[in-house]
């Protein structure tokens, strides 16, 4: 289906705008599978993504509606038919028999498709009656008061309960008594019998997704990386009025539902205040109490039917559920488990809730033939890592060492043999661990999961059994709630605790990997860590699953980073890539590489010399930049280092030239908003120090005055000496060589990776340059490195293509001189 127009789009689409819409029309209408799309902030990417995915499914969704009917009918027809040929006397009473003619076969299809395009009509004139609408905007806004909030914004509460309370949950496996050797038949098969039934009542705990009455055949999945994030898709999703894929309804409206965690959904102040590692079994042990009456109205059909019809009115961001929630005495992130089955068309969630089979399973999210979008996708790949990944330390051991113990001392006499085993048991894997750390640590060490277990009978323990048996009984949380309670009791400070129970349960999990997808290896402060290697593994699923997959963000440059990690197992004929230009005219950015007097390679960065130069180069700056000026070094190391050379030897105080200093430091926060205040000043204006990958270099509008320029010194290459690099470089080499590659073939492809690592940094960084349509800024590469060829092209295509031509450092200054000065002119 062809389509022209504006897609739909609320305002008049700029042309990059129109072209990005495009193609992902285009994406979705040639049934291709990955859509790699990058779009500068400023440009409007939200709504780009938006306008073109719903007006594809809106145009769609009756055709769609057909075909899946008529794939239902098939698939009834085919089972019918096999279940007459098993222990049937030949008699064929099936409805649905090839004897019957085709046009019965049609009614029967169109008179379903006419049902629930009559459900869609029936449902909409419900939300569309007076006494609906204006209840529902009632509704809304007497919850939407400041108290409500703030009660979900107080300080961790620890939860206090009665001794009982701590007890672990029941857990129905025998495992025990399989593993104490007891050879009697009957036992052996009441062990059967129940283990059995307790896979059946596991089974039964996993809630099935419900027939809805309201058909939605294809659903769009949002995600992110941010609460924020999220919250700006729901306003922007708002502003669109996209037809009806019904022709005689007027106005059909965006059936939108906005998942989250608990933390930011749960209206039980006891569960919400929990720390946000323990708040899950928090939750749990207030639904298994019956202690949480928000979960058992969720449970209720005319309650969830008064919650979803609230929910469908508007398009509601996660703090309108939560409103709608408490106004209805409902939960919300319950009840909005349900209601994605109900007729929903778009759907958003943070990066956790897609990027997890276990994750979208319990919250029922099926991506079957869906459409999804991976927002601020250059964070994807690091996002699956750390996800996968688990690290614990000595000092986390030891403390957990010491919370089991005192935890058993106190509840020794009521807990059953299971758990004093278990118990047991999980001491003797944490004393394990420890005499690992302590005998064989050295940094950046790899050693593999069974290395642990060497010299030791810890292997006999069952790892599945003691990772089933924490989760089954939740005993992490139950002894970090009682050490908790304990040293409240005893007015012992709990600032800054963190339950470390639950590390010791994450790192567990890992330690049955297997091999090929990750690595176990030390890391500083005696720790040790388990780190994902191959994301693609875990995004597979995804891709396999969804009709499309769309990443999209302001930098994906260099692409070859998601062909190589995240999907080498889609075909390139199968992925659209598309890099938009800026809205900004050509002539509100320019791009310098200044070559002359730099190269901060590790050996010559501290070089006496080039240090003065630098200073030098921003004395001059300063003295043709308006307003603020933002620069990106290395790390916050360098930085110090370059700070303290510069007093020390420069006699630098809090200015340079003209400009008032400010940087970055790792303990602070409060920087950017007293570097904003100072360009408000209209005094000269300011030069503020950031870090890459620092707390600036991502997220942080420097638009218009805070920032007419953004310098890069020097290419932030990451630490190759780190643990972690190793790991990876180690592990890229392997797979180069097992492929059939040479060793000068896994040399390129690990410099490959660090230039991609470095190159996606700069252009993360760089993207705050331009933050809207009229705003203009420089930027200024300062490394002769960034003259090759390969390496402007891991630029974005926005920055690449404004690379200016200056023969020195002095013609630099002159047309940047020349340039503002136009631009104050204007």
């Amino acid at each position: 289906m062809a389509l022209s127009g504006d897609f739909n789009h609320p305002f008049k689409p700029y042309d990059i705008q129109l072209q990005l819409m495009g193609q992902v029309y285009s994406l979705l209408e040639k049934n291709k599978k990955i859509g790699i799309f990058e779009s500068p902030t400023g440009t409007g990417k939200t709504l780009s993504l938006i306008c073109p995915t719903v007006t594809w499914l809106r145009q769609n969704k009756v055709h769609l509606l057909d075909k899946k009917n008529k794939t239902v009918k098939t698939l009834q027809k085919t089972t019918n038919g096999l279940s007459g040929t098993i222990g049937d006397d030949g008699d064929d009473d099936d409805d649905d028999s090839d004897d019957e003619p085709a046009w019965v076969k049609e009614a029967f299809v169109e008179s379903i498709l006419k049902e629930r395009v009559r459900a869609i009509q029936e449902y909409e004139e419900h939300l569309d009656s007076q006494s609906f609408s204006l209840d529902a905007a009632s509704v809304l806004s007497a919850q939407k008061q400041p108290a409500s909030k703030k009660s979900r914004t107080v300080a961790h509460t620890p939860v206090v309960f009665e001794d009982s309370e701590f007890l672990p949950e029941e857990d129905s496996s025998t495992d025990l008594l399989k593993e104490q050797g007891d050879t009697d038949d009957k036992t052996k098969l009441n062990n059967e019998v129940q283990a059995l039934l307790g896979k059946l009542n596991e089974s039964q705990k996993v809630e099935k997704p419900k027939e809805s009455n309201l058909p939605s055949p294809i659903k769009i999945f949002f995600a992110s990386r941010t609460h924020s994030q999220l919250s700006q898709f729901a306003a922007q999703l708002r502003l669109p009025n996209f037809p009806s894929s019904i022709e005689h309804i007027d106005h059909e409206r965006i059936k939108f539902v906005p998942l989250a965690s608990r933390k930011q959904l749960c209206i039980n102040q006891k569960v919400s205040q929990a720390a946000s590692n323990a708040i899950n079994d928090c939750c749990a042990d207030a639904i298994n109490k019956k202690d949480c009456t928000p979960y058992s109205r969720s449970k209720d059909p005319a309650n969830l039917r008064n919650f979803r019809d609230y929910t469908f009115h508007a398009v509601h961001d996660i703090e309108d559920m939560v409103a709608i929630g408490q106004a209805t005495n409902t939960c919300p992130y319950y009840a909005l488990r349900e209601v994605i089955h109900d007729g929903v068309e778009v759907v958003t969630m943070p990066y956790q809730h897609l990027l997890m089979d276990s994750t979208r399973d319990a919250l029922g999210i099926d991506l079957k033939d869906s459409i999804v979008i991976i927002d601020e996708a250059h964070n994807v790949i690091d996002t699956i890592n750390m996800m996968n990944s688990a690290e614990i330390s000595l000092s986390d051991l030891e403390s957990s060492k010491t919370g089991i113990a005192t935890y058993t001392r106190k509840f020794v006499t009521r807990l059953n043999p299971e758990n004093r085993v278990n118990l047991r048991r999980l001491l003797t894997l944490i004393d394990v661990l420890i005499d690992f750390i302590k005998k064989r640590y050295k940094n950046g060490r790899e050693f593999e999961s069974f290395d642990v277990f060497d010299g030791t009978n810890a292997d006999v323990l069952n790892i599945h059994n003691l990772e089933r048996y924490m989760k089954t009984t939740k005993i992490a949380f139950k002894v970090d709630s009682y050490i908790e309670h304990q040293q409240l009791e005893t007015n012992l400070s709990t600032l800054g605790r963190q339950p470390v129970l639950f590390k010791v349960a994450a790192f567990l999990r890992t330690l049955s990997n297997p091999s090929a997808e990750g690595r176990f290896f030390f890391e500083k402060n005696h720790s040790m860590k388990y780190m994902l290697l191959e994301p693609s593994h875990s995004f597979e699923r995804i891709v396999e699953l969804s009709k499309c997959v769309i990443l999209a963000g302001g930098t994906m440059e260099p692409i070859s980073e998601f062909t190589a990690n995240l999907i080498p197992f889609v075909d390139e004929s199968q992925i659209c890539k598309f890099s938009c230009n800026h809205v900004i005219p050509d002539d509100n950015l320019n791009t310098f590489v200044v070559g002359e007097n730099f190269e901060f390679t590790f050996d010559r960065r501290e070089d006496p010399k080039m240090l003065t130069e630098l200073y030098n180069f921003f004395s001059q700056l300063a003295l043709i930049v308006p307003d603020g000026i933002v620069v990106f070094m290395p790390s916050y190391k360098y930085l110090e280092s370059v700070l303290s050379f510069w007093r020390s030897n420069l006699k630098m105080n809090d200015k340079i030239s003209n400009k008032k200093v400010f940087h970055e430091a790792a303990e602070s926060s409060e920087i950017f908003g007293q570097y904003s205040a100072e360009i408000d000043l209209l005094n000269g204006g300011a030069i503020l120090f950031a870090v890459v990958g620092g707390r600036l270099s991502e997220g942080i509008n420097f638009q218009d005055g805070l920032a007419r320029a953004v310098v890069m010194v020097g290419l932030p290459f990451p630490n190759v000496f780190s643990g972690e690099l190793i790991i990876k470089r180690k592990h890229l080499e392997q797979k180069v060589i097992s492929n059939g590659g040479s060793i000068q073939d896994a040399k390129l492809a690990a410099r490959e990776f660090y230039e991609n690592m470095c190159m996606k940094a700069v252009n993360q960084s760089i993207g705050r340059a331009i933050r809207h349509a009229s705003d203009y800024a420089n930027i200024y590469l300062l490394d002769k490195r960034y003259g090759s060829s390969q390496t402007q092209g891991k630029l974005s295509k926005w920055v690449r293509k404004r690379i200016c031509k200056a023969a020195s450092l002095q013609e630099v200054y002159d047309l940047s001189a020349a340039w503002f000065s136009a631009k104050k002119k204007k």
